[in-house]
């Protein structure tokens, strides 16, 4: 059996860093926890919707931090499953990299990558728009979407010019324990968090909300999304706690803004949550 290097300076070095992305990622999220009365007006790409971001933003960075037990045990949840990924990031790199393929470059670079990068996802929003009709609340779906790309892509590269972790690509050998941050004035080093998994992520959220009573949207976005992750390992852009922070912080805007901008009119939950023992999709069907 292969024995693991367990550096004490290193593991706490990465504790101090994943403790701030999941105090962002709680900061984004809490919201999440609120009952919000809303009502879905008339929403059209316009100056008022524009407007929104900036609205939208304070809302969420201004929400006070109210942690109860089931905060407290899903930022348990993040922290404890990233120290344990990081540990074995070079492991997780090198399995992936033995086991590329000609086949799996091709699928990876031209069917899942552009999901994550807006190539494909952004077209996809548009058709919602386009073809809404006079239907509002397809209309406020696809803006969300585009609000959740835009706003969970700020927060990814504002987070990799805090952190600067050098990318897999940076060093030779590959090394997942070099950092730079925080120093917000270079380029380099952005592997932390991965940008086209914090994406996918928010916006499969924004469209799982949005279609809480098609099931099938959010089980193809959700899975669209981890295929997004699964895809930056393989392509030896990120490490493995990479995609796991983007994964949170996109869920996290994206379930956010969904609260925020959506009505509850929707009988079906569908969205990721914590249980004893691990991670799972919450089904609830309200009965009122």
């Amino acid at each position: 059996m292969k024995k693991v290097n367990f550096n004490i300076n290193r593991i706490w070095g990465f504790l101090k860093n994943i403790i701030l992305i999941c105090f962002i990622i709680q900061l984004f999220n809490n919201t999440v926890w609120c009952q919000q009365d809303t009502s879905e007006q008339k929403v059209d790409f316009n100056k008022k919707y524009i407007a929104s971001y900036w609205h939208d933003t304070k809302k969420i960075v201004a929400s006070p931090i109210k942690w109860r037990a089931k905060e407290w045990s899903i930022f348990a949840g993040i922290l404890g499953a990233s120290v344990v990924t990081y540990v074995y990031d070079k492991e997780i790199y090198d399995f992936f990299q033995r086991n590329k393929s000609e086949t799996t470059e091709i699928v990876s670079k031209y069917v899942i990558e552009p999901w994550g990068s807006g190539l494909y996802s952004i077209p996809l929003l548009g058709i919602i728009y386009l073809s809404a009709g006079k239907n509002n609340h397809h209309k406020n779906v696809a803006l969300t979407g585009l609000k959740a790309f835009l706003l969970s892509g700020g927060a990814a590269v504002l987070t990799k010019h805090i952190f600067h972790r050098h990318r897999p690509s940076d060093n030779e050998p590959p090394d997942p324990y070099m950092w730079q941050g925080p120093y917000p004035f270079t380029m380099d080093y952005t592997s932390f968090p991965s940008g086209h998994t914090t994406t996918a992520f928010a916006v499969a959220s924004v469209l799982a909300q949005g279609y809480k009573d098609k099931l099938w949207v959010g089980i193809t976005s959700y899975s669209i999304a981890t295929l997004v992750g699964l895809s930056r390992l393989h392509d030896g852009k990120h490490w493995a706690t990479d995609v796991i922070a983007g994964a949170a912080l996109g869920t996290a805007i994206g379930i956010t803004l969904s609260r925020i901008n959506f009505a509850k009119n929707n009988k079906l939950d569908l969205g990721p949550t914590a249980m004893m023992g691990g991670y799972g999709i919450r089904f609830a069907y309200r009965l009122d």
